[in-house]
């Protein structure tokens, strides 16, 4: 402890119990235990759409509570849904309460999303003056978020293989019980309660005027949900390829370690890529990932091409979350924040039932075109980002 700088160890707590709540057993075999039930690929993608909205409809407000009541408490409550979500998941038996246990799990995503980035962000700005070590810690965020999947995905292959599809949430339940009480023991920066003292409603139009109205937002705006896109169909949906490759269910477990991973992959990658041509580069690696995708190809190649895909979106996300985050008020950030994701959920609403619809009526490589034509957007705005900056004033 006493090697670590004052950022690591005020971090500490956050770190770990975030890296808990990613010992999620369920997630490398959830759409096959979801198929075992009963769902096909359209309903699977109309369970996407459902806690989409779940996250539409929650996201923003509960990035204004963080700002305005308590980061830390907004957190413990994310952590709180999660577990209940692991409880109804392990007890259901068709798709109707299945999905109910996917509405819980889309309140704790929308808990979650944003507040970590913001609370990171001025952690960093508290105990240095400066945030320009954003990326490294957040980078860490990621790569421990990675490390919890892997050890989460490993685990729930191995629990299936041993035990059975249900018995993977039962066993992710006292991980985040810990993580509840872990999360408890961090002390959250106050920067953003010295900047709140305006009435609520006042709050909430600054918000929204943060993001919609300023010119120099709006290419950031639409890389950041482009990308958000793209990243939460791919990790959502991920095992459709291999379903469609045929893949022994065995290696399901292995398959879902190696695409976690990209979570802490990247998250180390981040922080080491400075340059234009750098994040740039990074961009034609989306592009070109996705053009392997189109492809009924070997499964091992499949999972490659999704490994650099995985790792260059968790990059892109976390340049794009400085970026936005720098340009921000303290007061304003993770409501903000909340409100570009939101928009990012607009999308993804029609987008999963549009892709789940052409991989049930045609392919999933047909489907991929889909995410191909919103990377070239995507992209597009990023590489305009990149030659302006211009902060927000309060």
């Amino acid at each position: 402890m006493s090697s670590l700088s004052p950022v690591s160890r005020r971090l500490l707590p956050l770190y770990v119990s975030a890296f808990l709540q990613c010992v999620v057993f369920w997630y490398a075999i959830e759409k096959l235990f979801m198929t075992s039930i009963g769902f096909t690929t359209t309903t699977i993608g109309l369970m996407v759409a459902v806690m989409s909205v779940t996250i539409l409809l929650t996201e923003t407000p509960s990035g204004i509570l963080a700002d305005r009541w308590s980061r830390k408490g907004v957190m413990v409550l994310g952590c709180i849904f999660l577990l209940l979500s692991a409880v109804v998941a392990s007890i259901s038996h068709n798709e109707a309460i299945f999905i109910g246990s996917t509405v819980l799990w889309g309140i704790y995503n929308a808990l979650y999303t944003g507040t970590y980035d913001s609370v990171i962000y001025d952690t960093v700005l508290e105990e240095t003056g400066e945030a320009t070590l954003f990326d490294r810690f957040l980078g860490r965020l990621r790569a421990i978020e990675g490390f919890g999947f892997i050890i989460g995905a490993l685990g729930g292959g191995l629990i299936a293989s041993a035990f059975s599809l249900r018995h993977t949430y039962f066993m992710t339940i006292p991980f985040l019980i810990v993580a509840i009480f872990v999360m408890l023991q961090f002390r959250e920066p106050s920067l953003h309660k010295k900047d709140v003292a305006e009435p609520l409603l006042q709050h909430v139009r600054q918000t929204l005027a943060a993001v919609l109205k300023h010119r120099s937002l709006l290419s950031i705006v639409v890389a950041i949900t482009g990308f958000t896109v793209l990243q939460n169909i791919f990790y959502e949906l991920y095992q459709l390829w291999f379903i469609a490759a045929a893949a022994p269910v065995g290696l399901f477990g292995l398959i879902g370690a190696v695409v976690f991973a990209t979570w802490m992959i990247g998250g180390f990658v981040a922080e080491r890529l400075k340059s234009k041509r750098a994040k740039i580069s990074t961009c034609l690696i989306v592009g070109i990932s996705l053009a392997v995708l189109l492809f009924p190809l070997r499964a091992e190649v499949l999972l490659t091409a999704q490994f650099v895909l995985g790792t260059s979106l968790v990059v892109l996300s976390i340049l794009l979350s400085h970026e936005l985050h720098r340009k921000l008020p303290s007061h304003l950030r993770a409501g903000s924040a909340s409100v570009v994701s939101t928009l990012g959920r607009l999308v993804i609403i029609p987008g999963s039932i549009v892709f789940t619809a052409v991989a049930d009526s045609f392919s999933i490589y047909r489907a991929t075109f889909l995410l191909l034509g919103i990377a070239v957007v995507a992209c597009f705005a990023y590489v305009i980002n990149l030659h302006q900056y211009r902060p927000i004033k309060a």
